[in-house]
Formats: structure tokens, C-alpha cells, sequence
């Protein structure tokens, strides 16, 4: 009996997944880009295009709750697994 409560509890916690925290990639392209875990709440990885000038792009990454909206002439992809804003 305490062996198939142990095995419950064992497939319990690898089924949900205890504990697992989104990493995105994270900074701006003039700065330089890292990966750092998203705090609690932050469940979505983004990468923000934001127009300066003629084919000049400012690009900008991290961990955020909700969507970015993009700037008039810029553009916001948001994704949700690890590292998927490159």
C-alpha cells in the first residue's frame, strides 16, 4: 500500500511539472542578449522590433505576463516555451 502511494505521488509531481519556470532569451540588440528565468506570473517569452530609421531596427527581449503591443511601425513576437524569442 505505501508503494503505490509513493508511485502516485512520484507520477503526481512529473505529470504537473512542479516548480518549472519559463527561460527566455533577455536584452536588446545594442546591449548584448542573455537567458534568464522569468519571474512568477511571467509566462510569456517576447521579442520586440521597434523602427529607428531606414532598415534600422531596435530589438528587444524578455520575460513578461501579457503580449507587448507593437509600436506603429514596429513588430512583437510572443511565444511560450523556452528560449523561443531568439
Amino acid at each position: 500500500m505505501k508503494t503505490l502511494l509513493l508511485t502516485l505521488v512520484v507520477v503526481t509531481i512529473v505529470c504537473l511539472d512542479l516548480g518549472y519556470t519559463l527561460t527566455c532569451v533577455t536584452g536588446k540588440s545594442i546591449g548584448g542578449i542573455s537567458t534568464e528565468e522569468c519571474a512568477a506570473g511571467q509566462k510569456i517569452c517576447f521579442k520586440k522590433w521597434t523602427k529607428m530609421g531606414p532598415k534600422l531596427y531596435d530589438v528587444s527581449r524578455g520575460c513578461t505576463a501579457t503580449c507587448p503591443k507593437a509600436d506603429e511601425y514596429g513588430c512583437v513576437k510572443c511565444c511560450k516555451t523556452d528560449r523561443c524569442n531568439k
